[in-house]
């Protein structure tokens, strides 16, 4: 499994989690190390929306996923990494190809994806939190 983090700003490295990702891992290798370095560089004004891992968060629908920016990111890598040929050799080659093309997803992608937050919100209310066409 990797975890990463986007903003408008900035995001984080990916991050593979060898074994089950615990709580105390989560806190440990990702919270301190990843987020809250990447909050503190957005500001006191930055939100972590957290892809149900289990620490104090903000409410989502549980039918709505597809509200998360971050699954649309995770799409537009999984495209990218499938562009190369021939696939991944090893494990090494497949998160270097991943950390590469993480990096390479344009920022405007990124922003576009957050700034539709409000839009997504709206389309969930109207589907009383149901799928969106997000």
């Amino acid at each position: 499994m990797v975890w990463g983090g986007i903003s408008t700003r900035l995001r984080t490295p990916l991050y593979h989690v060898v074994g089950n990702l615990t709580g105390v891992r989560y806190q440990n290798e990702i919270l301190q190390l990843l987020v809250v370095p990447a909050l503190q560089a957005i500001g006191p004004r930055a939100i972590l929306q957290d892809d149900n891992a289990r620490v104090n968060r903000m409410l989502w629908p549980a039918n709505s996923p597809d509200l998360n920016p971050i699954e649309h990111m995770w799409d537009e890598l999984c495209r990218r990494v499938q562009q190369h040929h021939p696939p991944p050799a090893n494990l090494g080659q497949l998160l270097q190809w991943l950390q590469q093309e993480w990096n390479g997803v344009p920022r405007a992608f990124i922003c576009n994806l957050i700034h539709s937050m409000r839009q997504r919100c709206v389309e969930c209310l109207a589907h009383n939190g149901g799928h969106t066409r997000f």
